[in-house]
């Protein structure tokens, strides 16, 4: 048996680069072998079952980053307008700038959906339900929040998509700029403190680099 080379938190986060890059089909063993500078052999040391377990880690890990950094902040009692503007600040990070895919919707729009549907379909409600309770909680209506919450997941990724299309994170800034007021028009407490008791209680920050 190989002795392994790297970690596997630097493993995964070098096989999710490879995926967002090139997508699932596009990320072939050639390409991941030269990405994490191991052998076949070695990767398949780590994931005995290959690239369809490769690509299941690596969706597992980006859900798992964006509930400490997106999700959960997002549920904090930190004003809502605080949240959202921490959302979108975290986001261009992590798009680099509109440049880098995001792998959950890359397979979702795609066939490499029917790999790991629940995975997908988790990540997307988790993340309009985290945003409709922050709309809650600056005081709208809960069916609006839901609406303006699907509606704010749906306007993220059209900015992404025009601003990979023009090589620019123009597109994804202006969407930045305007989307809180958007979220928050009619709201009654969108710059107070929440009396509700916060199920993630720590400050958005500036996250680590991941998937």
């Amino acid at each position: 048996m190989p002795v392994p080379l790297l970690s596997r938190e630097e493993l995964l986060e070098r096989l999710s680069r490879t995926f967002r890059r090139y997508g699932y089909e596009g990320a072939s063993m050639t390409r991941i072998a030269e990405a994490s500078g191991l052998g076949k052999a070695s990767l398949y040391h780590y994931f005995p079952e290959g690239k369809s377990q490769m690509a299941r880690a690596v969706v597992q890990r980006t859900i798992e980053w964006f509930e400490a950094n997106v999700f959960g902040p997002l549920e904090s009692n930190h004003p809502p307008r605080q949240r959202i503007i921490a959302m979108l600040d975290t986001l261009h990070r992590y798009f680099e700038g509109g440049q880098l895919a995001c792998l959950p919707a890359l397979m979702a729009m795609s066939d490499d959906r029917a790999l790991f549907p629940e995975l997908l379909e988790r990540f997307f409600t988790r993340w309009v339900s985290a945003l409709g309770q922050t709309l809650t909680d600056s005081g709208l209506a809960r069916d609006i929040a839901q609406r303006r919450a699907y509606d704010a997941v749906e306007r993220i990724y059209g900015a992404l998509i025009l601003s990979r299309a023009f090589g620019s994170d123009h597109t994804f800034l202006a969407m930045s700029n305007e989307l809180p007021d958007h979220l928050l028009a009619g709201a009654g407490r969108s710059t107070l403190w929440t009396t509700r008791v916060p199920r993630f209680p720590s400050s958005p920050m500036v996250p680590s680099r991941a998937g």
